[in-house]
């Protein structure tokens, strides 16, 4: 009788979810040489091939797709059951990094969820631009952080893609014969350099009324009327409308890429773990 080996399985989802063996070596760890004998193990087991190898990227086969669905569903249940036996076991210190305006529309229910497993494991959270956790996790400094893409260079697992919106206080509207006034995170901060990218592309006159180091200072300056933002779908509050663009006032924005980065250190249990909570929480939102 042939048995399903986890681990293969652990490396087959990696490599369909990357799309690439390049990039699910990084990923795993492991060398592109042994992540493809680990593939090859996998076919030979269930005689079928699973994926097609093309120059830069890897596509799943029919038999692919359903091996894809049987792993997803064998790995959950096994972390189902290690959180049932070790949940008590579990100890050590996640370090993790994410931006003021992710933590508030994703993070509670992330550590909730997550401190109620894993009583012993300790949380330290850093609330930071994207560009200044990028800058902590190749530093050693952090073992993981969610942060707007900056490169697609394949290191990063993405966990969303979202419409930028334009938002302003219910009721605002547009002066355009004035600059528009802006509220922005600091220097360094992703969200700013695609607002000001779109604008001076679209030659948009702009001033920035309130240059905000966190969430609480966007909130203000919107709700107050004072300025406008743009943000993705999940992070718009009540109260807030979504300006219209079009024309010559606001350009569209287009799409921001939320993703999951790790440090290139092999993860511990703990961090795998937080890890996993943080995909579902982010997802799902």
């Amino acid at each position: 009788m042939r048995l399903l080996d986890l681990a293969l399985l652990h490396s087959f989802k990696t490599i369909a979810e990357s799309k690439n063996l390049s990039v699910a070596s990084q990923r795993l760890h492991k060398t592109q040489a042994a992540v493809s004998i680990q593939l090859k193990k996998l076919e030979d087991l269930v005689g079928e091939r699973l994926v097609e190898r093309g120059h830069q990227s890897t596509v799943l086969t029919a038999h692919g797709e359903r091996m894809l669905e049987y792993a997803r569903r064998m790995l959950a249940l096994s972390d189902e059951a290690m959180v049932h036996f070790t949940k008590g076991e579990v100890c050590g210190t996640v370090r993790f990094g994410i931006p003021d305006d992710y933590a508030s529309a994703f993070l509670p229910p992330v550590i909730q969820q997550f401190t109620q497993r894993y009583p012993k494991v300790s949380l330290k959270i850093r609330n930071d631009i994207s560009q200044n956790l990028f800058t902590a996790l190749e530093a050693g400094e952090l073992d993981l952080a969610l942060v707007t893409q900056r490169a697609a260079d394949g290191n990063g697992e993405v966990l969303r893609c979202d419409q930028l919106h334009w938002v302003g206080a219910a009721g605002f509207q547009l002066d355009r014969s004035a600059p528009l006034p802006l509220a922005l995170y600091p220097h360094g901060c992703g969200y700013r350099r695609h607002i000001l990218s779109a604008l001076s592309a679209s030659l948009i006159d702009y001033e920035v009324a309130f240059e905000c180091t966190g969430v609480t200072g966007v909130q203000l300056a919107v709700e107050s009327g004072l300025a406008i933002a743009a943000t993705s779908t999940p992070l718009i509050r009540p109260g807030w409308q979504i300006l219209e663009t079009g024309d010559a006032a606001l350009p569209a924005l287009g799409n921001v890429i939320i993703e999951l980065r790790q440090s290139l250190v092999e993860p511990s249990a703990a961090v795998r773990f937080f890890a996993d909570e943080l995909r579902r929480q982010v997802v799902a939102r």
